[in-house]
């Protein structure tokens, strides 16, 4: 009993005094770091991560599909339109098994607005709060 103390707190410093890097948990992959000028968001469980994003014209936004099924980002005035982006680990199947990482899309946005967006393959008129918006200000 002594001896397990003094290991479990030696366990726990070892622990933070090595760091650690997050990784995708559906993968076990390590994420890919934003380009400089690149904003991200989360597609998971029918949702956008963050919904609502405000950023400067000139700005690039990343999309990247961490959940289980395949989705895309489709601008709801067709200003851009990704393909679908595949979970994680599913090497361009859709039965997963396979080692790749999640699916991204990058769109930059050069003009000052709002731009709603949504899944195509999962649609808002079946998963109304699958949406998102991007605001681009001057």
């Amino acid at each position: 009993m002594y001896l397990s103390r003094p290991l479990a707190i030696a366990a726990v410093a070892a622990t933070f005094a090595c760091g650690s890097t997050p990784t995708n948990p559906a993968s076990g992959q390590m994420p890919n770091p934003l380009p400089s000028g690149t904003v991200g968001v989360t597609i998971r469980d029918f949702t956008f991560s963050p919904a609502s994003l405000t950023i400067k014209a000139g700005t690039t936004v990343r999309w990247t599909n961490n959940g289980p099924s395949a989705h895309t980002t489709t601008s709801d005035a067709g200003a851009w339109g990704s393909s679908a982006l595949n979970p994680p680990g599913t090497g361009g199947s859709g039965y997963g098994g396979g080692g790749s990482a999640a699916g991204t899309f990058d769109f930059m946005f050069t003009q000052a607005g709002n731009y709603p967006y949504h899944c195509s393959l999962h649609p808002p008129s079946s998963y109304p709060g699958f949406t998102g918006t991007i605001t681009v200000t001057p």
